[in-house]
């Protein structure tokens, strides 16, 4: 597949961006499509050498069209729209049975899920580490769970055998972009801008709870090689052994929310170091920090050599906080 086309959803955001900046360098021969709503976002886009379709994800037949033109589909756009990945798989379908296409290859899709698929309350019976390379594990996650209703559509999908489908589900990412647009995660900038808007740091609950972070860089080599493996001529196998976790190093979020006041109160930024214990219901977008989230990304170390670097988001949290400030 020397000539693929690729379609590229989230081209312009944080973790999308940087992919595709990664994905041009390495696979320059490739043909490029990104998908962008905004069209003061067009120039940043065209100058990776990518043509801009003009639109969002609400234009579903632009989707499904621009899906059927494509060999590789990228969907770093959004991780809960199912009208949109019913539009992206229809395409993909419509791909596999011929249009334009010189070679027999299966269309890929390449989808981004997320690690909120296995977020549940301290103590709850399915509180506990998810492996990927456990197929049950993954098999078994309740359908009521976040991102699932999609991952399943995607996991079908793959089962049928017209698309190869592959899914990466990240867990907190941090580190600092490198796409054409934006270029900082949203959950060290909300919680900082929230502790100078307060005067004060805080955490939701009082409970201990543990997430897993992945360093955007060592997130978008994980994507390459997933791409890389995608491929290679693959052996009959369940989509459920195309999901890897995107996770690396274990941090627990009340210790973040001490480093965000420690940090801050040094800077002469707030006047207490102490952090103030919040509900969730204060913050209802940010209630799944009320939960845990505990992943082992075995597929993607033990299958495709993926090596992230050591670290939390905690060790990073100083440049975290200065990309944060930079934006305010």
């Amino acid at each position: 597949m020397t000539d693929a086309t690729v379609l590229i959803l989230g081209a312009t955001g944080y973790i999308g961006g940087s992919i595709l900046v990664q994905l041009v360098k390495k696979h320059p021969e490739f043909v490029y499509t990104a998908l962008v709503r905004n069209p003061k976002d067009n120039e940043a886009i065209e100058a990776l050498n990518v043509k801009v379709a003009q639109g969002s994800h609400s234009k579903l037949d632009l989707v499904e069209k621009l899906a059927s033109e494509s060999d590789i589909v990228l969907n770093c756009g959004d991780a809960d729209d199912v009208p949109l990945t019913e539009a992206i798989l229809k395409g993909l379908r419509t791909r596999s049975t011929g249009g334009d296409r010189t070679d027999k290859r299966k269309p890929i899709l390449i989808h981004t899920s997320g690690a909120a698929l296995v977020a549940y309350p301290p103590g709850d019976s399915n509180d506990r580490l998810y492996d990927d390379l456990k197929v049950e594990d993954i098999r078994n996650i309740s359908p009521d769970q976040m991102h699932r209703n999609v991952d399943l559509k995607i996991f079908e999908a793959g089962d049928r055998g017209s698309i190869d489908t592959y899914i990466v589900a990240p867990s907190c990412v941090f580190g600092a972009g490198h796409g054409p647009v934006r270029n900082i995660t949203t959950s060290s900038k909300v919680f900082v801008q929230v502790a100078l808007q307060d005067k004060q740091a805080f955490q939701l609950g009082s409970a201990t709870v543990v997430w897993d972070s992945v360093h955007l860089d060592d997130l978008v080599d994980l994507y390459l090689l997933v791409l890389e493996q995608s491929l290679k001529p693959i052996p009959i196998q369940s989509a459920y052994e195309r999901f890897y976790w995107g996770s690396s190093a274990s941090f627990a979020w009340d210790a973040f929310a001490k480093g965000i006041a420690t940090n801050l109160y040094k800077r002469g930024l707030l006047t207490t170091d102490e952090v103030k214990i919040r509900s969730a219901a204060d913050f209802p977008w940010f209630g799944l920090l009320t939960k845990n989230s505990r992943t082992v990304a075995n597929r993607g170390l033990k299958t495709l050599g993926w090596k992230p670097h050591p670290g939390s988001v905690i060790d990073g949290l100083d440049k975290e906080i200065d990309m944060a400030l930079s934006q305010m």
